[in-house]
Order: C-alpha cells, then structure tokens, then sequence
C-alpha cells in the first residue's frame, strides 16, 4: 500500500504494529499552530501585482525555518488552489514575524523579507482562503476578508497572541488603522494593533465600527449597540415565495437568545445582502421574535404584521440561503430548498430557542396557517408550529460553504478516505456526558454533512447547513459537547454525537459511516484509562493500518489539552512506544 508523503508501510509481525519508512521533509517537525498567519494585504491601492503581502508569526520557543514549507491560496477549499514551496531555508526567529511578498523583479521593498513572486498570482479582494502546509499536514489557514478601502492591510487584533486556531475567528480581524495622513496601513514585520470598535466577546460593533451607537425608544441619548453573537439570532421562518408580488411580500422571522440589537448588522443571501440602518435601536430582548420584510406597508405586503426592520434582497424561489452577519462575521444562516408558492418555512416551535435547531433538516417544516390577506401561509410575529410525522424535513441541497458563504454540493467521504485516529472514552477533568470525544483524520477534502458516528450503544448523524468540511491531512473532533467551558476543554469540534463510549472491558467499536458504507471502524477491549485518550500511533495514517493490534496506546504523560486531561484532540498525534 502507498500512502502520501512519502510514506511506505511495513510490518513487523511479532508484535503486529505498522513500522513505517519515511522520506524525511525539512519541514517535518512543525505541527499545526507553529507558525501563524497575522496579518495580510490583499487589496493595496491600485494595481495588485507586486505590493501584495502576507506575514507569519512564530509563537513557539525556538526558531523555525521556512525550508518545504508551502504558501497555498484557492477562491475556495476545493478549486483554484495555487501555491509555492519554500526550497531555501528562511528562518523565523522565536516570537517574531515574517513577511513574504509577491514582489516579482527587482529588490525586496524593506519590509517584505522574502518573495513568493507569482506563484499565487492574486490573492482573493473579498473571499478565498490563505494558508501553510508542511505536505499534507495543515499547519494554519485563515479566510481572506476585504478590507473596507483598498489599501489597508487586513490584521489579526493585537490584543490577542496570535494563534492558529483563534484566528480563524473573523471577528478578531480588522483593517489596519492610518499611522498618519495618507501613509501606509499595515505593520508588516511588527505586532499588531488592536483591533478598534470591539465588544465584550470580540464581535465587531456594526460592521468595522460605523455603526456604535444607537437611540433607545423616548431617550434623548444613544447608548452603545448591543450586537449579537453567534448563536443568539436565529432565522426561525421564511417566505421566499408568496403569493403575488414577491419584491414586496418576501420576510424571514428571526428570534433573540439574549438581549441584542440589529443596527449594523447585514441580511440576505450568500451573494448579497441589506444593512440594517436606523437611528433608534432596533431592539430585541431575549426570547423575542421580529419580523424582517421586503415592504412596512400592510397594504402592500400581504397584510404581515409590522416588521422591525425591512430588506431589498431577493430570496430565490428555487432554493438558496438566508444570511444574517455582523460585518465579515456569519450571526445564522439557512439553507432552503425549492419554495412553494404561498408558503413559509419554518422551524419546529420547540427548536426556536435553540441556536442550532435550524442546523438540522428534520427541524424545518411548511406552514399551515394562514396570514394576512392573500391567502398565504406563515406565523409571521406568532408562534411557529411543531414539525411531526412525515412533513419533517424542508427540502435541502448540499450545505453553504463557510469561507464563500454560497450553497455547494456535498463533498462526500467515500471508504478510505476517513481515518479514525484518537477517542477521549473516560474524561476525568469533566463528567462522560460532557467531555467524551472521537477524532477523525481526512486523506483528502470532504464534508461529514450526513456522516454517521455509531457503536455499540448507539449512533449520530452529523447533520448542519453549514459544510462540515475537511482539508486533506486536517483533524476534526466530534464530542458530545461543543462548549468548551463545560467539554473540558476539547478543542475545535466539529459536531456531536449523543451517546456514550464503553468505559470498561469488553467488545466495543466506532464506526464512521456515510450513505450506507463504512468508512472506518476500530474495535478494542481494553477498558479506558480516566483522563486518558486512546490514540493512534502518529505514523499510521489510513484506515487499514489502525485495525492492526496495538495501533493503538495511551497518550503519553505530559501531553494535555484544555483543563488538563491527556489527549491531543484535533492535533497530531504521538508516536506509540515498541
């Protein structure tokens, strides 16, 4: 069997673990998080070519060097990928940063320290990925954003340490602020400054600070906005299709978690979208629902109830997505299928509360009811039905990519292509129900919409609107919890599953699974060490080798993650001793 990387299996038949044969990479030793990407320019004033820039940071205790290194960019995680491999040493000091440019002739402007010339041709204005690899081992990547005047580099706040996970949080990311009049915005090469106009979470106010401040019903002094986070808008119904004139009679219900308002924020679809403007604040509190519409007017509207704020996006009657942000971050989202005239979409009432309960399919349902005067069905500014029986489930295709914010087609895993590589089956730091988690490695792109978890106790169905997606060579955990105040700690996960791993000794298995086959499995039957994962042997990487005995082994004392359990959830794994 041939594996990437250079890999080469063989066996040794005493003791039955894989020993491997490896063709040595000069970047080999880093592992995701040693090198960071902080701050990038994608849009410099006038022509692209040659003032384009991205720099790293090394957050680690020792000087890394950029020799087999690879720089990659793609309009998306599945085409256009361009790249160039570092083939002469560029070492990054400890703590420090460096600046590669696309500077294609003549010398290195003075900030930049080396040149990727043009391997990666542009980089995207407004949408697209940047990122590092050492061969298929991701070691950080971050979605390119546009900058809300071209010019201005885009930079990871510096208030926060650069991280390779904490960076991929968009809100933490913001324009380089003018250092005088006219002069450069960026610090390539240096720390970066804080990011401006945050609040308490890091959520942007409004949409790059434009929008701060808002005037409360009967006050005679504006306060500062309250915008929501992820998690506590959720879209609860829409109307793509009624009857009559959808340019004034489309509307989407949202519902608040917690106190929030709406100034600033931008809803739509995933290739447009409306700013929500106004002056008063455009309040809800927590449990409250608002009703957003194309027209005010009942008159015209189809007789709706008066809505909090009106949009002038088209919501396509053959299916698509509805999107509410806060500047470059997604609030919710909801993907629908082809609308039926004259009737809503909604969620099941009891999922209203709940910020994922529109990730689910099963969730959805049509409207039964009547409003207005047209004869169209919907609970606009009521309380949305109960989904039962057989009209569970609205119509879905695919999932909406996270970086493009555009519906897509699954990219589904097929046998081999998922490998099962760590499970966390009695966390100490946290109670089972909370803190058990699987990890799972991708040999190459997928998305795990649709995939399920199972064994012996029971099984999961992945199932979100957003693309669960995969890179090749990248981790993803799925755990019962994804709170990680209350999981222990678990890092980056994916999607949960809702029963429990066997403790003790006996007959126990995980399967993975997807449209009937199965894509991995391991069995075992030892019972779990408290605090202890389970992992597979770093150099066995594909779904055959970790069926072998003692594949397998405790992770090694000393090697921690979140409140102090051993484990390496969605990090490389270590090397099982003989």
């Amino acid at each position: 069997m041939r594996l990437g990387l250079g890999w080469v299996l063989g066996w040794m038949g005493a003791c039955g673990l894989p020993t491997w044969e490896e063709e040595p990479q000069a970047c080999e030793a880093l592992l995701p998080g040693d090198l960071v990407i902080t701050e990038y320019l994608n849009d410099p004033t006038g022509a692209d070519t040659g003032k384009e820039y991205v720099e790293l940071h090394n957050p680690t205790r020792e000087t890394v060097d950029l020799l087999g290194v690879t720089l990659f960019t793609a309009r998306d995680e599945a085409a256009q990928e361009r790249v160039y491999t570092f083939a002469t040493g560029l070492p990054v000091d400890a703590g420090a940063f460096v600046v590669l440019g696309d500077v294609r002739e003549g010398a290195l402007p003075e900030h930049v320290d080396g040149t990727y010339g043009d391997a990666l041709g542009a980089l995207g204005n407004s949408a697209g990925l940047l990122g590092l690899r050492c061969g298929t081992r991701v070691l950080d990547t971050v979605a390119l954003g546009a900058p809300a005047k071209s010019g201005a580099a885009r930079t990871y706040d510096g208030r926060f340490v650069p991280d390779a996970e904490e960076n991929d949080d968009l809100s933490r990311w913001c324009d380089a602020p003018e250092t005088a009049p006219g002069g450069p915005r960026g610090s390539p090469g240096s720390a970066n400054t804080p990011c401006p106009a945050l609040v308490d979470g890091g959520v942007p106010s409004g949409d790059g600070g434009r929008v701060t401040t808002c005037l409360p019903p009967g006050a005679v002094s504006p306060r500062e906005l309250q915008p929501p986070r992820p998690g506590e808008l959720i879209i609860t119904e829409v109307m793509a299709n009624p009857r009559g004139d959808d340019t004034v009679g489309e509307w989407l219900e949202v519902r608040a978690t917690a106190p929030v308002d709406l100034n600033g924020l931008t809803v739509g679809t995933d290739t447009s979208g409306t700013r929500l403007e106004s002056e008063r604040c455009l309040s809800l509190a927590a449990g409250e629902s608002a009703l957003l519409a194309r027209k005010k007017e009942p008159e015209v509207n189809g007789g709706l109830p008066e809505p909090l704020a009106t949009f002038s996006v088209d919501l396509r009657n053959t299916g698509g997505v509805v999107a509410v942000r806060a500047g470059g971050v997604l609030i919710d989202s909801a993907l629908y299928g082809p609308a039926q005239e004259g009737v809503a979409t909604q969620v099941s009432a009891p999922l209203t509360a709940d910020a994922k309960g529109n990730d689910v399919a099963a969730s959805w349902c049509a409207a039964t009811e009547t409003y207005g005067d047209k004869g169209n069905l919907g609970t606009p500014g009521r309380t949305n039905r109960t989904c039962t029986g057989m009209d569970a489930g609205a119509a879905q295709a695919g999932c909406i990519d996270r970086t493009t914010g555009q519906p897509r087609a699954l990219r589904t895993p097929t046998v081999g292509s998922l490998v099962l590589t760590e499970f966390m089956a009695d966390p100490a730091a946290v109670p089972d129900a909370l803190g058990e988690w699987v990890e799972v490695l991708a040999l190459r792109e997928v998305d795990l919409n649709g995939a399920t978890l199972a064994n012996e106790a029971g099984s999961s169905i992945l199932e979100s609107p957003l693309c669960l997606s995969m890179k090749a060579g990248s981790f993803a955990v799925l755990a019962r919890g994804d709170d990680a105040s209350l999981n222990g700690g678990v890092p980056a996960v994916i999607g949960t599953f809702g029963f429990g791993l066997g403790n003790g000794a006996g007959a126990h298995v995980l399967k993975l699974s997807a449209q009937g086959a199965v894509l991995d499995s391991v069995a075992f039957t030892s019972a779990a060490t408290p605090g202890v994962s389970s992992q597979l042997d770093s150099r066995v990487r594909d779904a055959t080798g970790n069926d072998a005995a003692r594949a397998f082994c405790p992770t090694p004392a000393g090697v921690t993650y979140g409140v102090g359990d051993r484990g390496t959830p969605g990090r490389e794994n270590r090397t099982c001793a003989p």
